[in-house]
């Protein structure tokens, strides 16, 4: 018995993305993050890949039965895809929120907490704008909340290592507190930038992480250790077909 996990970060309609740089990411702290074009997805895919989830072979399951999946040894559909979003841009609430809605399909959203700001800005289609404390909130019904650090997520200053790797253990602890207190599944989380070593893997023990989730693909077992789950890029460009197949390739749940 094994599920597959889909990873998303923005929505685009065609023409909005640049051609020639990364999106620079605006955010309620500091941030010198920019949002490569491989973490994209269309619009209109991405409302074809939740077709062919819903109408097909395929089944779409929540987090808490991936818990439960884990901790009390619950059984899951034939076929099981996760559904995650990463860092709560706008147009997770734009787009993917009434896709998902009108399908009744669950999936989960990764959130920084002090990327959150107070007040939302308007909604611009061509700029990587992550959401206020507002918006989140009116996804609640559809999204369930996981922690995705409050402030670590960006890179230290060689670039060669994130800042959930730099900070100390007193800091990161600190920092995963202060995310839990606004998620609904504190001990569940995703790795920045998808970096981690086993020196991390030790430190989210220690803040009693029970789940983490990373950017490598594959199936999920039973036996994949639940602090390195497998997540599946959902790149730009990708069409429900080729997701389907991609999906077939790493094999069917069972």
């Amino acid at each position: 018995m094994s599920f597959h996990v889909l990873m998303y970060h923005e929505l685009r309609e065609r023409g909005t993305i640049s051609e020639d740089a990364p999106s620079i990411v605006k955010v309620a702290t500091n941030c010198d993050v920019a949002l490569p074009k491989v973490l994209f997805a269309y619009v209109d895919d991405f409302e074809k890949q939740m077709d062919m989830l819903q109408n097909s072979e395929w089944n779409v399951i929540s987090m808490q039965e991936v818990r439960d999946f884990y901790e009390k040894g619950q059984t899951l559909p034939e076929n099981a895809v996760l559904i995650t979003f990463d860092d709560a841009f706008q147009s997770v609430l734009q787009y993917a929120y009434p896709i998902l809605k009108k399908r009744q399909l669950p999936a989960t959203l990764f959130v920084v907490r002090d990327w959150l700001s107070e007040s939302a800005e308007p909604f611009d289609p061509a700029k990587s704008v992550v959401m206020s404390v507002s918006e989140v909130n009116q996804m609640r019904d559809v999204f369930t909340f996981a922690n995705h650090t409050s402030d670590l997520h960006n890179q230290d200053a060689t670039g060669e290592k994130s800042t959930f790797q730099t900070a100390t253990t007193a800091e990161l602890l600190a920092d995963l507190k202060k995310c839990a207190e606004f998620v609904d599944m504190p001990d569940i989380f995703a790795y920045p930038f998808g970096a981690y070593t086993k020196r991390d893997l030790a430190r989210l023990e220690q803040a009693e992480i029970k789940f983490s989730f990373t950017t490598k693909p594959g199936r999920n077992t039973r036996e994949t250790s639940p602090l390195e789950l497998h997540r599946q890029v959902v790149a730009l460009g990708m069409d429900a077909d080729s997701l389907k197949q991609i999906l077939l390739k790493d094999g069917k749940n069972t």
